[in-house]
């Protein structure tokens, strides 16, 4: 081939090169505008400066990258960084797997293998429970085993939301999931993920007409099962109440607000403000439920079901039992993009019934601050709960 013919292909490879930059750029830059436009916030220099860099990396990459690149895997990984870089522990990027499974666990239409996993002591995700007769009871994972990887991909700087996201997204999907026990061994196990309905609340009486309801989570259903279990309890001759939050994620204030108004009189259960300062408020009214509870609540009692024990906690309607929560006040809203992906971001603070912002105090503390037992035969907390509704 001859020199001429070589700068030719060369140069056909230059223009391509830098039509295929435009192209990325002008697409780009026009999506940043567009929407910078619809938010009324539009700064043509710097949607054009973002959206070149954006493209340079990509071009970089597809030029000196010696491995395979998966565009859209390094598109989802920026987006996700890029919420990420907020600092905000709640807020987060969702593929439209995660999006997916994300709306069936909203649903309470529990898209898993049938167990419940906490961050325990050494910052690990550990099977804290596992149900019998399931996908993961099945296949013989244990309480106490702590999470590797799923499907290949490690758990490692993942937040608990993410696992059980990523756990989720696998629905009707055969994966792998690896364990490490107590001595630090690892096992791996293939599972299936299948999608099923159960109700968050669990209820029944115990130690001479005590009723004691279990609440894990505040999604869907939650707040009328929570009544339907309550009017149960008080039909069997219920005299008082515990209520159990430990490990409850939390949920929507929706389903909160229906088991708070129907426990306590009228009066403020909490309030909202968002960013330029908008403020409404919840209230209850004058129907309520007069009789002793407790309510038992940990560090992995989160969100909605914080505002359960607070609100209970600061009316003096319940005695809270246990140890400090979460201390998460923040709203989310799911926005979709138009890929089929989200963003879960915060958007609003809570408040309690008596204006404090749970996320700035650190928690709920407890009228009785007791530590599980493993070394007691019976749950110290629990008796604990029933020793507060009894006095």
């Amino acid at each position: 081939m001859s020199k001429k013919s070589k700068d030719t292909d060369f140069d056909k490879k230059s223009r391509l090169s830098l039509f295929i930059i435009i192209c990325l750029v002008i697409a780009a830059a026009t999506a940043l505008i567009t929407y910078k436009l619809a938010v009324g916030s539009f700064d043509g220099r710097e949607a054009l400066i973002n959206a070149k860099r954006y493209a340079e990396i990509e071009q970089i990459v597809a030029d000196n990258y010696i491995g395979t690149a998966d565009e859209d895997s390094m598109r989802s990984a920026a987006a996700a960084a890029m919420v990420r870089a907020l600092g905000d522990k709640w807020s987060y990027y969702m593929t439209a797997e995660e999006y997916a499974s994300y709306k069936i666990s909203s649903a309470n239409e529990l898209a898993g293998i049938g167990m419940s996993i906490v961050v325990n002591s050494d910052g690990k995700f550990e099977i804290s429970s596992v149900e019998p007769g399931t996908v993961a009871g099945n296949a013989g994972l244990l309480a106490g085993q702590t999470l590797v990887s799923i499907d290949g991909q490690s758990v490692d700087g993942m937040s608990i939301t993410e696992v059980q996201n990523l756990i989720r997204s696998k629905l009707n999907l055969d994966f792998n999931i690896v364990v490490r026990d107590e001595n630090g061994d690892d096992s791996a196990v293939t599972l299936a993920c299948a999608a099923s309905y159960k109700s968050p609340v669990s209820y029944k009486m115990i130690d001479n007409n005590v009723g004691y309801i279990r609440i894990k989570n505040f999604e869907a259903g939650s707040g009328d099962d929570a009544r339907a279990a309550i009017d149960f309890l008080v039909s069997s001759g219920a005299t008082s109440f515990v209520f159990d939050l430990r490990d409850n994620p939390g949920g929507l204030f929706d389903e909160l607000t229906k088991v708070l108004d129907y426990l306590l009189p009228d009066g403020k259960l909490f309030s909202t403000a968002d960013k330029d300062g908008n403020t409404s408020t919840v209230s209850s009214d004058k129907i309520c439920l007069k009789y002793k509870m407790a309510v038992i609540v940990n560090g992995n009692t989160y969100s909605a079901a914080e505002f359960f024990a607070v609100t209970l906690q600061e009316y003096n309607w319940a005695t809270i039992v246990g140890e400090q929560t979460s201390g998460k006040s923040r709203n989310q809203v799911t926005i979709e993009l138009s890929n089929g992906d989200a963003i879960h971001i915060s958007t609003e603070k809570y408040l309690t019934s008596k204006g404090v912002d749970l996320a700035e105090v650190g928690g709920v503390t407890p009228n009785v601050v007791i530590a599980p037992d493993s070394e007691s035969e019976s749950d110290v907390q629990i008796d604990a709960a029933l020793k507060a509704v009894k006095s």
